[in-house]
């Protein structure tokens, strides 16, 4: 038996289990994940920290969030409409676009003026004369230019018509007082070389005549002076032949410079004869 009671003795020798003063422990987390799902702590466990889950992992910070193309999925913006656009046009801008109209209108004029009829190329500005001319008759011979001529011109035409042709009479004074009448017959012809050949045969005596609006005793020519060839003239205007002739009234038409003077003068009334409107 030992001297001590209540103490039994260790059969291998060992000193009893004493109570023996030790240092806590303490639990290092660092190195638990927070994404760990933990239980509910029992009451056996009530001591324990209760680590919850976070609804969100905790990211490591990426700086400003950056797009690029072609990686969003959003529409494109539509294109700005037209009234935008035209916005935007600076000053010079519209000012290249005027010279550009600027430009097109003279190369179209410069074409047109190429290729534009003969007729308005060769019909000259409206006459100045000497002597006031006024209108008494103006017939259109539709029935064309054979049909009122005589001899030779008649034959001619017979070959080769003309295209147009106008009969006209007109009057006008003379300064001391004398009143003239005058015939204007326009013919035109389908080529300058043509009416240059009418015009020959026209000038020469004994080859006839194309018929005045008095020799063909037309409508309000009664009592007219007879135009008998005292003062006859002729020209060709381009594809034009334009014949005239006068006579004084009431008295004789003898060769008379004045006469003719006035003959020569109504020529000029040719082109806007034959352009006037019928």
């Amino acid at each position: 038996m030992s001297d001590r009671q209540g103490v039994p003795e260790d059969v291998t020798g060992a000193q009893g289990n004493t109570q023996r003063e030790t240092t806590p422990l303490r639990r290092d987390n660092a190195y638990i994940r927070q994404d760990r799902q933990v239980a509910a702590p029992t009451p056996d466990h009530a001591t324990r920290p209760v680590i919850t889950h976070s609804p969100t992992p905790q990211q490591p910070h990426q700086g400003p969030q950056q797009s690029y193309p072609g990686t969003s999925r959003q529409p494109a913006p539509p294109p700005p409409p037209p009234q935008a656009r035209r916005q935007g046009v600076t000053p010079v801008g519209w000012a290249l676009r005027g010279l550009v109209l600027v430009l097109i209108a003279v190369v179209s004029g410069l074409i047109w003026s190429a290729i534009k009829p003969d007729d308005e190329a060769a019909a000259p500005p409206p006459p100045k004369l000497r002597y006031d001319f006024t209108l008494v008759r103006k017939e259109e011979a539709f029935q064309g230019c054979k049909n009122v001529s005589d001899d030779d011109i008649q034959k001619f035409f017979g070959k080769q018509e003309c295209d147009h042709l106008t009969r006209a009479l007109y009057t006008t004074t003379l300064p001391d007082g004398r009143r003239v009448l005058t015939s204007v017959i326009t013919v035109l012809m389908p080529t300058p070389q043509v009416a240059t050949q009418l015009n020959a045969l026209t000038t020469k005596d004994g080859t006839g005549n194309i018929r005045d609006l008095v020799e063909d005793e037309r409508d309000g020519t009664k009592g007219m002076p007879s135009l008998n060839d005292a003062a006859y003239a002729s020209a060709r205007q381009d594809r034009l032949v334009v014949i005239g002739d006068s006579a004084f009234y009431g008295k004789s038409s003898k060769k008379d410079p004045a006469l003719s003077d006035v003959t020569n003068e109504a020529l000029k009334l040719g082109w806007p004869q034959d352009q006037a409107p019928k």
